[in-house]
Parts: C-alpha cells; structure tokens; sequence
C-alpha cells in the first residue's frame, strides 16, 4: 500500500477527496456531484466517490492506487446496513488498505473541536447534530432527511421561503423581497414559472436548497420575513444541539460547525449559541471537513480506535 490517506466528505450537494501523504502534506482534491445515496441513489454516490477520488489523484499527479487507509464520511450513512453497503463497494473497488466509513458530523468534530469530543452540527442541505465524550459514548439527533426531518437546513428555508413566495403571489402574505429573490435566483420573467422549475423531475434538493442564501441574505439586510425563517431556523438547530448535550450530560462541549449554509450564515452563526438552552463552549467552523477525513483516517493506523473499520485482506 502506497503511504497515503484519503479523506473523503461525502454531503447533499457535493463530495470532495482529499489525498494527502504520511507527513500529512495535501497533494490533491477532487469534487463530484452529491454522494448521498438516499437522495441520489447508491450507483450514483458510488459513482461521485470514484469521480472525486480520481480527480484527487490527478491533481497530485499519481496513477490511482490503494491508500493505507482512508475515511469516508457520507451524509445519509446511519446505519449499519448503509455502512456495509458502502464498505462493500470499497473493498471491491479496492481503495484502501484500512478504510471506515461514518456519517458525515463526524468529520467535522474530528476536524474542529481540539480533543475529539463534543457537538458537530452540520447545516447545509441537510441538518444534522453528532455528540461525542471524552469517554467515546456518542449519540445524535436529526439527519432524519427531508421528509421527516432536516429542520434548520438549507432546503427547510428554502421551502419556507417558497411557501412565503406563493402565498404572496395569492395574496396571503407581503413578502415581496422574498419572491423578487427566488425569480432573480433561477432568472424567472413571472411567477408561474415557479411551478415549472419547482416540480421538474430533474430538480434537485441541492438545488432547491441554494435558495437559502438569498434568504439569508435578505435577513442580514433586515428584511422582517427572511429573518422570521432563518430565526426559526436557528431554533431548529439549537434543538439539536441541546438535546444532544443532555443526552451525553456534556458540560460546556466545544462546537464544530459544518455545512456550506453555517458558514454562509454569519446570521446563523451569531444566534445560535443564544439559542441552544444549554451553556457551550468554542464554537468552531470547520470550512473544510474532508480534512477530519484525513485525521481519522490516520487514526486507523496509529493504534486502537473508537471507530469500526475494515480493510483489503
């Protein structure tokens, strides 16, 4: 096995691979489309795992090979049946000789709190917060998806911006700087063609959540019905930072922060420690978590770790 390590973030929007040597020197990064199989599909989060990997080889200028050891750390990954779906994949594709597979929070605790434990929260296109002691005992709450969960995230404000925009458009509400921003955003002449872009099948949740920014940004101008989302969403997301603090009894945890719309979001950012009900400690943003990858990653050969992983025999 070559002596290098991938880290992989596999998110809603898209997935970047980090390869780096055994001093820890970055030599490449890829990007592919989004590798959460339970939006996408397993052939196609498979398929943007192989296209970032790749594209990080190339960059360094190395034929592909297996690495010593890498960590992939994919969204929509919660159970043990996703994790052997995908583990499967790897050991076929032979990428690594010792390879984990965790949900995406992890890579960012392991990446911006200074000792391993504490709170991840990811908010993106999806919302999810990871807890972990000092002792390894580790829950979670949120990352239910779009459906039953995901309160906070870029597509919940996406939706209720959308919502706000058709209720104007009937008359129920005045939220015209709303409307104007979503048209502006997909270069629309009328409002009826919301339903065209909105309902076609190749629309995706990345995409629909993108309209979260100008959101956020019409709430850090002042506009009273952008900040009425975002204040819910802060809420939703203090939700999940305390409920999982108490379930792991953690006294003043550090905070990572993940997810393209946190670090977007000053607005986000500032309310939420505010919000959460219990006392935390540092709050972090981590702006690049496939880097947690490679800290993991290196774990698995450094000795024992509190993470199952496998490996080419």
């Amino acid at each position: 096995m070559a002596d290098l390590f991938l880290g992989i973030d596999g998110g809603g929007s898209k997935t970047r691979a980090l390869l780096a040597d055994g001093s820890g020197t970055i030599l490449g990064a890829g990007v592919a489309g989004s590798s959460n199989h339970q939006s996408v599909g397993f052939a196609s989060a498979a398929e943007a795992l192989r296209q970032a990997i790749a594209e990080a080889f190339r960059c360094a200028a190395l034929a592909p090979e297996a690495v010593a050891a890498a960590c992939f750390g994919l969204a929509g990954v919660d159970r043990p049946a996703d994790r052997a779906l995908f583990e499967a994949w790897i050991a076929e594709q032979k990428i690594a000789g010792r390879y984990v597979v965790v949900n995406d929070a992890e890579l960012v605790l392991a990446a911006g709190t200074p000792d391993g434990w504490g709170l991840a929260l990811i908010c993106g296109t999806g919302s999810i917060c990871y807890g972990r002691t000092a002792a390894g005992r580790t829950d979670r709450a949120g990352g239910w998806g779009h459906i039953l969960g995901d309160e906070g995230s870029g597509y919940d404000i996406a939706l209720q911006a959308l919502r706000l925009a058709t209720q104007t458009i009937d008359g129920r509400a005045e939220a015209h700087a709303i409307l104007r921003a979503i048209l502006d955003h997909w270069g629309l002449t009328g409002a009826d063609q919301l339903l065209d872009v909105v309902y076609r099948p190749e629309t995706t949740r990345a995409q629909l959540a993108a309209l979260a920014g100008p959101v956020v940004a019409l709430a850090e101008e002042g506009d009273p019905y952008a900040a009425a989302i975002l204040d819910r969403a802060v809420r939703e997301l203090a939700r999940l930072i305390g409920a999982v603090a108490r379930k792991l009894e953690l006294l003043r945890p550090p905070v990572a922060l993940g997810g393209g719309l946190m670090g977007a979001s000053r607005y986000l950012r500032q309310r939420l420690p505010l919000q959460a009900g219990v006392e935390l400690g540092p709050l972090t943003y981590v702006d690049d978590p496939a880097r947690g990858g490679l800290v993991i990653a290196r774990r698995l050969l450094e000795g024992p770790t509190q993470l199952s992983d496998g490996g080419i025999p």
